[in-house]
């Protein structure tokens, strides 16, 4: 699929329609049981040399690696401030929570060097660049069909095997937001909260470390949904492909998502409302830490998102109340 950027009589360049055959090939080997899912024999968290399979542990010497990850993690993050205070973001992939998120910090008063964002995505880069230098991509990542794929001519790009670390990647995360909460750093939890189990856990310690935590849900359609991870994704391929990448992008590619995921978090009964935002109506109403709650919506592919509701607490523990009625409210009390 990939063809040479240029030589000495012309330019090839990768089309989109060349991508969306890639995209095709992508989709297939993605699917429940394919090469290119969590549950993949060559996924890292199947690897038995690195983990006990069976518990879902790493073992120590991947431990160590996990453990030196997290170190260059935060040690590049000294800004971050301790003050105890968290954003968690809630919402499908590609609604905008990137924007969202951008539009909170700013509101804050603080820079986003005084933030530290967890997002498993981070860690997935982290994992597969780790596999290219240490050789593991070749030896143990990349799966036989992927391998036939490649010596027939077609390109993949390391973040579309992205799915081969999901497991790990998410371990990495939790461990890095349990570090960080312990030590009370400002953090930014960036998810979609399409479990409400993990969002009522992540809740739970929030609240019991005495965090400050505003929520952040960023809505839109499942359609929209879905055509700006594809979107996203068409970008990047091609942007590495034709050579107009740069850094990370350039080596890594696009960020692949299977439209299965987007789709996951809908349900039968409305392709409009995920049920992301049910778990953040519902962790916002029933969690006396969120001094703050937010709803954005995006209206379709090409918008940013757009602030729709804002309700917050006067004190900790009280009832959520409208942002219309909420100054006056806090003036009262302060003048008490």
């Amino acid at each position: 699929m990939r063809s040479p950027k240029s030589n000495d009589y012309a330019v090839s360049v990768t089309t989109e329609d060349q991508a969306a055959a890639h995209r095709a090939t992508l989709e297939r080997l993605g699917t429940e049981g394919g090469p290119l899912t969590a549950q993949s024999k060559t996924a890292t968290a199947q690897n038995p040399e690195w983990f006990n399979v069976r518990r879902g542990e790493p073992r120590q010497g991947r431990r160590r690696l996990h453990n030196e990850i997290l170190a260059r993690f935060i040690e590049s993050r000294s800004e971050v401030r301790r003050e105890k205070k968290a954003i968690v973001l809630a919402g499908p992939p590609g609604a905008g929570k990137s924007t969202a998120q951008a539009a909170l910090i700013q509101a804050t008063g603080t820079q986003p060097d005084h933030w530290l964002p967890i997002n498993a995505d981070d860690f997935k880069d982290e994992l597969l660049q780790q596999a290219r230098e240490d050789g593991s991509y070749d030896l143990h990542l990349v799966p036989d069909e992927v391998r036939a794929l490649q010596a027939a001519g077609e390109k993949f790009y390391p973040r579309e095997l992205a799915a081969l670390v999901h497991v790990e990647s998410s371990i990495l995360a939790k461990k890095a937001r349990n570090e960080a909460l312990e030590s009370g750093m400002n953090v930014i939890i960036d998810g979609t909260l399409g479990n409400e189990k993990q969002a009522r856990i992540l809740l739970d310690r929030l609240q019991a470390t005495g965090y400050d935590v505003l929520v952040a849900d960023v809505e839109t359609t499942q359609n929209v949904s879905e055509a700006r991870t594809i979107g996203r994704w068409e970008r990047g391929y091609l942007d590495a492909e034709n050579g107009s990448a740069v850094g990370l992008d350039a080596e890594l590619g696009g960020r692949w998502v299977p439209q299965s995921f987007p789709a996951s978090l809908f349900n039968e009964r409305s392709d409009t409302e995920s049920i992301c935002a049910a778990n953040a109506a519902a962790i916002a109403a029933d969690y006396g830490c969120v001094s703050e709650y937010q709803v954005y919506r995006v209206a379709d592919k090409d918008a940013a998102p757009k602030l729709e509701t804002r309700q917050g607490r006067t004190m900790p523990g009280l009832p959520l109340i409208d942002s219309d009625t909420l100054p006056a409210i806090r003036a009262a009390g302060e003048a008490l």
